[in-house]
């Protein structure tokens, strides 16, 4: 969960929209705890008795001293109802509070010449004036309503739906309003981490970076991000706007519980414990199989990968089954990884929703009881149940944020390890700038190993002169590639020290180091951009003002890929696809010798960057280099004979060690290694 609070602070930046946002989502929980209130006077509205009307009616009386008589009687029905009291024509009735009174419904009635008239009330007037009577908390809004609706029945219904469907209108607003501000700030800050990862893993240390998988790199910025992406929308958007509709439904609940029966508020409450323990358990299971889920999702990615970047192959060698298979394994492994999140997600909503349900199911019954018993207000019940049914919905959201949230710690957890890779120095920290290269390059005492215990190089003590080729040969892992990537500190020696004109360049930046080296591997990789563009970023890279198209085309001539570059269909301006895959091998390393050559480098590294070349090809990009590495250091991997031509000197390396140095012929009379690889051929190698 570490990994996950760090995430969440990328949140900061954004924090003023998240408040609002949060504010938007607390006034939507008041339109929809006053939507579900209003259930109370829509049920008196709409079931309790109507307001009963006095009316004077005249009627033969039989032993009154005049023949008619005045008939006090009731219009609650169509037909008028008994008469509650006879009055003679003679008298008058006068609303008098300073006399008598009387009930409609036939109660106490007082008499004398001038009589007080109590009118019955029905509807909210009789509404507010129980719950004052009785005095029910929410008596002021009851009263307030009754004082501001129109008095006719049908029309104080019609305003109380109206304004429960405004307060819908209003609430929708306010929640799209919340949804977006926070999901703009939890996308901003997810953009935040990605960057941030993506540039630490650009600048972490090769070693450290080499028990990962690209493909392997490449979920954890894929399907990772996306569950950190789904655990922060839901802390910063359920976490905060859903409790509150909860809390505001259940408090209400409660105080109209508690003013009808003190056992009905507990009936409900009381699963609230179990329901915290279940939530917990499926919270737990949910965070390791979302991490196995993530594992395998990135070993799946690893096989898609390499079946298509290797899809010749594939098809040469007929491996569609073989891949097919291996896909399908994988694939079922993921599946039922994914298929335990899902059992695990699909059943926390159901058990939380079931056990709320039952809950308020026996308080149900238990109100019921209370009716049939001892006479409760069947409104006031009808109130505390809907707010029940209000505080079910947000309840059922928030059953599974637990689970969310562990799927994004997962998550988390594993892009974080990406940061915990150990970095280089930053090309801008404070160290000494390393002057262009002028007198010599020394390899003293140095090993290296990229598993503890296995050693590639061992003890290597290497002096190589300013201006000079050094070709570097041996058998296949016999730490070649590595010698060479220790000088652009792409590794650390594990003992032994690498000094340029006597500088150790452990001293010196990164930047003042690299810029005075240009490496072409025999596998470079070219972006998706227009050659032009491939070519530039030679220059570019060094901080150097951007190279001109006259320095970029003469760059490619001296590499001997102008013509092939003017044969595209746009030339210069051509988009190459995926890591140049538009382009051929030899044409590929064409174009990353013009990068190196528009570099301008003191040190050049050559990895076998001639391989792909035909025959002829080669003659003419040697010669162009023979011209090109006069004044430069360069150190050259070959795997041909053809290639040693240019070299000054020649290095031979056999298990890690340097078993020889010296010219051609200082190697065939001392050197056994050498002899042996010029008998089989240095493309054996």
């Amino acid at each position: 969960m570490n990994a996950f609070r760090e995430a969440l602070r990328t949140c900061w930046p954004y924090r003023h929209r998240i408040l609002f946002g949060w504010l938007c989502g607390w006034l939507s929980a008041v339109l929809w705890t006053g939507s579900v209130s209003a259930v109370l006077p829509m049920f008196d509205l709409l079931f309790g008795e109507p307001p009963s009307a006095v009316r004077y009616v005249e009627s033969p009386a039989a032993e009154a001293e005049r023949p008619t008589a005045a008939l006090l009687s009731t219009e609650d029905d169509a037909a008028p109802r008994e008469p509650v009291l006879e009055i003679p024509l003679g008298w008058t009735a006068v609303a008098d509070p300073a006399v008598g009174a009387f009930e409609v419904q036939g109660r106490t009635v007082r008499h004398a010449p001038s009589l007080r008239v109590v009118r019955r009330e029905g509807g909210l007037s009789e509404l507010a004036r129980e719950a004052r009577r009785k005095g029910k908390p929410y008596a002021p809004l009851a009263t307030w309503l009754a004082e501001a609706l129109p008095g006719d029945r049908f029309h104080a219904l019609a305003w109380v739906m109206g304004t429960v469907a405004l307060m819908a209108v209003a609430r929708g607003g306010l929640v799209y309003v919340s949804q977006y501000l926070v999901g703009h700030a939890v996308a901003r800050a997810l953009l935040t981490i990605r960057l941030r990862v993506f540039e630490h893993v650009l600048r972490a240390r090769l070693a450290s970076l080499g028990r990962l998988k690209p493909t392997d790199i490449l979920s954890r910025f894929q399907s990772d991000c996306r569950n950190i992406l789904d655990g922060m929308k839901t802390v910063l958007g359920k976490v905060v706007i859903e409790p509150p509709r909860v809390l505001l439904c259940l408090v209400g609940a409660v105080v109209i519980g508690v003013g009808i029966d003190p056992l009905l508020p507990v009936i409900v409450l009381v699963a609230t414990p179990l329901l915290a323990y279940l939530v917990r358990r499926f919270a737990t299971r949910m965070r390791r199989a979302s991490r196995k889920s993530l594992e395998g999702q990135a070993g799946l990615v690893g096989i898609i990968e390499e079946s298509l970047f290797g899809l010749r192959v594939v098809k040469s060698y007929r491996l569609e089954g073989h891949q097919r298979r291996r896909f399908f394994g994988t694939g079922r492994r993921v599946l039922k990884q994914m298929l335990r999140t899902i059992r695990i997600d699909a059943a926390t909503g159901p058990v939380v929703e079931a056990l709320f349900t039952m809950s308020t199911a026996g308080a149900i019954i238990y109100g019921g009881y209370l009716i049939a018993r001892s006479g409760a207000d069947p409104a006031e019940l009808t109130l505390f149940f809907a707010l029940l049914v209000g505080a079910a919905d947000p309840v059922r959201k928030l059953s599974n944020v637990s689970n969310r949230i562990q799927m994004a710690a997962s998550g988390a957890d594993r892009v974080w390890e990406l940061l915990a890779a150990e970095p280089e120095p930053r090309y801008g920290a404070r160290a000494a700038d390393l002057a262009r290269h002028a007198d010599r390059i020394d390899y003293e005492g140095v090993s290296f190993a990229y598993v503890p215990g296995k050693p590639v190089l061992r003890e290597i003590d290497l002096a190589v002169r300013h201006g000079e080729v050094l070709a570097i040969i041996g058998r296949t892992g016999c730490g070649k590639t590595t010698l060479v990537s220790l000088l652009p500190r792409f590794f650390e020696p594990d003992a032994g020290v690498l000094r340029i004109d006597g500088t150790d360049l452990s001293d010196v930046t990164l930047r003042s180091l690299r810029d005075q080296i240009a490496y072409v591997p025999q596998e470079d990789i070219l972006l998706a951009d227009t050659v032009a563009a491939n070519i530039a970023i030679g220059a570019s890279g060094s901080h150097r003002r951007p190279p001109s198209r006259e320095a970029i085309e003469a760059a490619a001539r001296a590499a001997h890929a102008d013509a092939f570059i003017r044969d595209l269909p746009h030339g210069y301006d051509t988009l190459l696809g995926e890591r140049g895959a538009t382009l051929s091998g030899g044409e590929r390393q064409r174009v990353s010798l013009a990068r190196a050559i528009l570099r301008d480098p003191a040190i050049l590294i050559l990895d076998e960057a001639t391989s792909a070349l035909d025959e002829e090809t080669q003659a003419l990009v040697q010669d162009a280099l023979t011209e090109f590495v006069r004044g430069r250091t360069t150190l050259l991997i070959a795997h041909r004979l053809s290639t040693l031509t240019m070299a000054d000197r020649i290095v031979v390396m056999d298990a890690g060690r340097i078993a020889g140095v010296g010219t051609h012929e200082d190697l065939l009379a001392s050197c056994p290694p050498y002899r042996r690889l010029r008998e089989v051929g240095l493309d054996g190698m």
